[in-house]
């Protein structure tokens, strides 16, 4: 991992290099199955070391998107994926996702993983960041909220669990 970010109580901010791809796996296997929040569920990450540097490789090519990774003791804590748009129109936009380990909610790890994101992507020229959310999940919303993100709309049925459907808000932030 390189460009490294200290934060608070030894937490470190750092982006994702192809080398990272293992520890990035294991990471998202292990969140996988600790939240009904996330657009996957245990055991449905079914992706290869070679897939995923490849995935990274792709990222780092770009200058409109970012994998970065909260870490504290050499271990991933949290990870935030930033996706600009690919099409020259859309170039100005993208959006993030973001899990922390269950075992560090509340810690701070999420703001610093935004706040991060925020200046680098506005860094390369990004002026809109979006990003969906469960409405069931008032401290991401809380936390999105207390950044500058506003609620611009709500997707129905965007998810579904064990037969039961989940709704979305959109939320974005102007750079």
């Amino acid at each position: 991992m390189e460009e490294v970010y200290r934060s608070i109580e030894g937490l470190e901010i750092v982006r994702i290099c192809e080398e990272d791809a293992q520890k990035v796996i294991e990471y998202v296997n292990r969140v996988s199955g600790e939240s009904d929040y996330l657009s996957f569920g245990e055991n449905e990450f079914m992706t290869t070391v070679e897939e995923e540097r490849e995935v990274i490789r792709s990222y780092r090519e770009r200058d409109n998107c970012l994998i970065i990774a909260a870490r504290l003791g050499g271990n991933i804590v949290g990870l935030l994926t930033f996706e600009g748009g690919r099409r020259e129109r859309l170039k100005h936009r993208g959006e993030f996702g973001l899990t922390v380990s269950k075992e560090y909610w509340g810690m701070g790890i999420g703001k610093r993983l935004i706040e991060y994101m925020i200046k680098a992507v506005k860094e390369s020229g990004i002026t809109r960041i979006g990003l969906q959310v469960r409405v069931d999940n008032v401290r991401a919303i809380k936390l999105y909220s207390n950044l500058g993100f506003e609620i611009e709309g709500r997707i129905k049925k965007f998810m579904k669990i064990k037969e039961k459907y989940f709704d979305f808000l959109q939320m974005g932030f102007d750079l």
